[in-house]
C-alpha cells in the first residue's frame, strides 16, 4: 500500500480504536490495531503462558551466553529500546520463535545443529527481525482490515483485550508456521544487517539454512517410514532453500555494510563448541526417555512398555501412542489423588466414568489399579474407551485408549490394556536407562569417520546420518584432522 493512501484510511479508521504507526524498520506509516505498550504487554503475558508449556534448560552458563549473544545483536537492531529476553528452551525440537516485545526463544533441539556462535546469532538475529519489524501486529492488522478473520489458533490470555487475545492466536499459528514468505525473507533481511552491525559474517546466514535444511530432509524420511508428521522448524530455514537467489542477494548487501572484511568475519566456532559439551541430545529427563519401545522417567520413578511401531508423542501435560495408521490412540497421563478412594471410585467420582462395562480391579505390578470400557462424546459421536487407572505414590495414572471407529475397539483393546499392565516401579536397573544422551565434543584424527563413530554411538537408529547432520556434514561429508565434532554418548 502507498503513503499517499495511507492517512485518509487512519482517519476512517481512528473511530475504531485503531491508529498509524511509523514502522521501526522502514520509516513509513503502517496501519497497526495495538500501540506499542499494547505489543509488549501482549508478549510479557503470553511469555507465561510459553513457560507453563515449555521447562526452561538448566544450565545458567548456556543461558547466558545465549543471552549476550543475543543482545549483541539486539543492541544494533532497529529498536534497540526494548529489553530482549533470549531464553534457551530444554526441547528436542528444532525451534525458535519470537514473542511480540523482545522475547526469544530457541530451543536446545536446535542449538545442537548449529556449530558456531555467528549462526547462533544468525538464528536469534532473523527472530529478533520479526520483533523489530513488528510482524505479529502487522499480520494481525492486514487480517482485521481485510475482514478476514483470525481464527488460526485457541491461545487465550486472562485480562488482555478482544484485540489482543485474537493476535495472540494469531501468533500462536505464526509460531508453528511462520509469518509468510514477505516476512520471513524480511526477517532474514534485516538479521544479516544486525549480523553484519555486530560483526559475525552475515554468510553464517546461509550456513544455518544449509544445515537446517538437510535436518528437515532428514526428518521428514524417518517421520514418513514412522507414520508421524516430520517436526521441523517453521521459519526462514523451511520457507525457502539455501540457494534462493533473493536471499544470497540480501546476504551480500549485508556485506556491504560492514567497514572492513575483517569486521565482519568473526565466526567463533571454538567458543559455541564448547558450549555444546554435555548439552542433553533428544528427550529431556524431566519428560522421560523413550529407548526402543521403553519408556523411562527417573524423576516420576516410573517405567512401561509401548507398542511396536506405535508413534510416540511425548507432552509435558501427556503421552500419545497412535497407531501406525492412525486408527487407535493411547494417552497416558497423570492426576493428583486428594482423597482416599479406590481406583474404581476415583474413576467414577473423579473422571465422571459411571458406565463402566467389562470392568475389573487389577494388581498392576504390586499396584493397585482398576479397568473398564467407558462410551465417552468425542467430535466424531459417541465412542467406547478402554479407560484404566494405577495408583503409584499419591497420583493416579490414567492410560486411556480409544479407536478411530467406535466399532474397532475390540481389535486394540488388548493392545491398550497390555500398555497399562506394563506400568511399573523403576527398578535400579532401570535407572541407568533413564539418564538423557549429551553431546560430547572431541577432535578428529586423521582416521575418524562416521561410519566407525556411529558403530560406537549409544544412538538406536540412523546413527551415522544424525552425526552427520550434527556436523553439517549431511549425506556424505567426513570429517578433517582436527575438526572439532559433536559426537553422542
Amino acid at each position: 500500500m502507498k503513503t499517499k493512501y495511507l492517512i485518509p484510511v487512519c482517519l476512517i479508521i481512528l473511530s475504531l480504536g485503531s491508529a498509524c504507526a511509523v514502522n521501526p524498520v522502514s520509516g513509513k506509516q503502517d496501519l497497526v490495531l495495538l500501540s506499542e505498550n499494547d505489543e509488549i504487554a501482549l508478549g510479557r503475558e503470553t511469555n507465561k503462558e510459553v513457560l507453563q508449556q515449555y521447562t526452561v534448560y538448566d544450565n545458567p552458563a548456556l543461558q547466558a551466553y545465549v543471552q549476550n549473544v543475543g543482545n549483541k545483536v539486539a543492541i544494533n537492531s532497529h529498536r534497540n529500546n526494548l529489553i530482549y529476553r533470549f531464553t534457551v528452551l530444554d526441547s528436542k525440537e528444532v525451534n525458535a520463535f519470537a514473542l511480540p516485545g523482545g522475547y526469544i526463544y530457541i530451543t536446545r533441539g536446535l542449538m545442537a545443529y548449529l556449530k558456531s556462535e555467528a549462526e547462533l546469532a544468525a538464528v536469534l538475529g532473523h527472530e529478533v527481525g520479526h520483533v523489530t519489524a513488528r510482524h505479529s501486529v502487522r499480520q494481525y492488522s492486514a487480517n482485521q482490515l481485510t475482514s478476514i478473520g483470525v481464527a488460526l489458533g485457541s491461545l487465550f490470555i486472562p485480562g488482555m483485550n478482544q484485540a489482543s487475545s485474537q493476535l495472540a492466536q494469531l501468533f500462536g499459528a505464526a509460531l508453528l508456521r511462520g509469518y509468510g514468505r514477505e516476512h520471513e525473507l524480511e526477517a532474514d533481511r534485516l538479521g544479516a544487517e544486525y549480523l553484519a552491525r555486530t560483526g559475525y559474517n552475515p554468510q553464517a546466514m546461509l550456513d544455518v539454512i544449509s544445515v537446517l535444511k538437510n535436518q528437515e530432509i532428514f526428518e521428514k524420511e524417518v517421520a514418513q517410514s514412522e507414520g508421524r508428521e516430520p517436526r521441523i522448524y517453521h521459519g526462514v530455514f523451511s520457507t525457502h532453500p539455501d540457494n534462493d537467489k533473493r536471499l544470497q542477494e540480501i546476504i551480500g548487501t549485508a556485506q556491504t555494510l560492514t567497514e572492513t572484511a575483517a569486521s565482519a568475519n568473526y565466526v567463533g566456532h571454538e567458543e559455541y563448541m564448547a558450549y555444546m559439551d554435555k548439552l542433553i541430545y533428544g528427550d529431556s529427563p524431566h519428560e522421560g526417555i523413550l529407548r526402543g519401545r521403553r519408556f523411562f522417567h527417573e524423576e516420576l520413578g516410573f517405567s512401561m512398555s509401548f507398542p511396536e511401531k506405535w508413534n510416540v508423542t511425548n507432552q509435558p501435560a501427556q503421552i500419545l501412542l497412535t497407531a501406525p495408521n492412525g486408527d487407535a490412540i493411547i494417552q497416558i497421563s497423570a492426576e493428583d489423588i486428594n482423597k482416599k478412594l479406590t481406583p474404581r471410585n476415583f474413576m467414577i467420582q473423579r473422571m465422571g466414568l459411571n458406565n463402566l462395562d467389562n470392568e475389573a480391579t487389577l494388581n498392576i505390578n504390586g499396584l493397585e489399579a482398576h479397568t473398564g470400557v467407558s462410551v465417552i462424546n468425542s467430535n466424531d459421536g459417541p465412542r467406547p474407551t478402554r479407560f484404566t487407572v494405577i495408583y503409584f505414590g499419591q497420583r493416579a495414572y490414567i492410560i486411556a485408549g480409544t479407536s478411530k471407529l467406535a466399532k474397532n475397539l475390540s481389535k486394540y483393546d488388548k493392545t491398550i490394556l497390555d500398555t497399562a499392565k506394563s506400568f511399573h516401579a523403576l527398578t535400579e536397573n532401570e535407572k541407568v536407562l533413564a539418564k538423557p544422551l549429551r553431546l560430547k565434543v572431541v577432535q578428529a584424527s586423521k582416521e575418524t569417520r562416521f561410519s566407525d563413530l556411529a558403530k560406537q554411538s549409544t544412538l538406536e537408529s540412523h546413527a551415522e546420518s544424525q552425526l552427520r547432520l550434527l556436523n553439517a556434514k549431511y549425506p556424505e561429508g567426513e570429517p578433517r584432522i582436527g575438526d572439532l565434532l559433536k559426537i553422542i554418548e
